[in-house]
């Protein structure tokens, strides 16, 4: 599957993932490090998987409910982009990123 394959509804979702994680890693007056670099890096490989990310405003001011909402997004793409290993790896970034505002 290449870029060109994919389905709008899929580059919409995976462009709001990347805005969403992108606007996260951003936020470095209230973001820390171990958070804010594993949504960059979430970031650009939704951008390499066909997103084409812009600025986005965090959710409610916050970097959990913006994780949260791009994790719910990717939630949605279909089963053959889901699978690809720069989503999955994206998925995993995002969640580490969670895992570290505990």
């Amino acid at each position: 599957m290449t870029m060109n394959d994919l389905d709008p509804h899929d580059e919409a979702i995976l462009t709001l993932a990347a805005s969403l994680l992108d606007s996260v890693g951003a936020h470095r007056s209230i973001v820390p490090a171990e958070v804010a670099l594993p949504c960059l890096q979430a970031a650009e490989l939704l951008e390499s998987a066909g997103g084409r990310p812009s600025r986005a405003e965090l959710i409610d001011q916050q970097a959990r409910p913006s994780i949260l909402a791009a994790l719910s997004a990717m939630s949605k793409l279909g089963e053959d982009v889901l699978r690809t290993d720069a989503v999955l790896e994206a998925g995993r970034s995002a969640r580490r990123a969670l895992n570290a505002l505990s």
